[in-house]
């Protein structure tokens, strides 16, 4: 999805990353978390614009054909015909670590948008950080708020506002964006329904239902390597 959104002016991954941040600048407890998410939501991308396809949990090459968005097109040219076939889990975990940059390039974005701007922050003056503050907090809140009354509303949900809250929900950002909202108990809950993915007309049902796994099996796969 290499179109801005209408309203906000957002590109679908820079909605993705502006709400993974909190208003000070810090991923937080989603730090490590969203890059995997992240990258569940390029494949998502990249099988919507038929690029690539699905087989028994097989990652598939469709067709080579850049697709005109940065983000999607480097990650494109990690497949190639002939090669060993992955699951969605493994490509994942190869987007990840593989370090494409892509969570600087929509942070570089979004500065260069003046969502966000770039600080420095040290401790000690040991350890150097960068952390991202908004600058324009309504274009947030717009995003958040077309969220909230999506749910509250039982409005029709499409396939990218569902790989959305997959992606919120196994990175663990849904309170964070929506615990100042007076029903945010009821947003938080109907997400975790909605993830069942067993309503009759959701979008990609099974699709995304294996996504949603594969981010969480990758994301619990490396926090055991972080701590072995």
């Amino acid at each position: 999805m290499d179109k801005n959104d209408n309203t906000t002016g957002l590109s679908y991954f820079e909605k993705i990353i502006l709400l993974a941040l909190d208003d000070k600048g810090w991923f937080g407890s989603s730090e490590h978390k969203i890059k995997f998410g992240l990258a569940g939501a390029i494949l998502y991308e990249l099988f919507k614009n038929g690029r690539i396809e699905f087989r028994e949990n097989v990652v598939v090459l469709k067709d080579p054909t850049p697709c005109g968005d940065p983000l999607l097109d480097r990650v494109l040219e990690l497949f190639q015909p002939g090669k060993k076939q992955r699951s969605i889990r493994s490509w994942i975990q190869r987007i990840v670590y593989k370090k494409l940059m892509l969570r600087k390039t929509i942070i570089r974005s979004l500065i260069a948008k003046k969502i966000v701007r770039k600080e420095e922050y040290n401790l000690l003056w040991v350890m150097y950080q960068f952390k991202y503050p908004l600058v324009n907090h309504e274009i947030k809140h717009q995003v958040q708020e077309e969220l909230y009354h999506k749910i509250i509303n039982d409005e029709k949900l499409t396939g990218e506002d569902l790989m959305l809250f997959v992606v919120m929900d196994s990175c663990k950002i849904v309170r964070k964006n929506f615990k100042h909202f007076e029903h945010h108990a009821k947003v938080a809950r109907k997400i975790r329904e909605i993830l069942q993915f067993d309503k009759p007309g959701l979008e990609d049902v099974k699709l995304l239902s294996v996504i949603n796994s594969s981010i969480r099996r990758a994301i619990a796969a490396s926090n055991v390597s972080i701590h072995a």
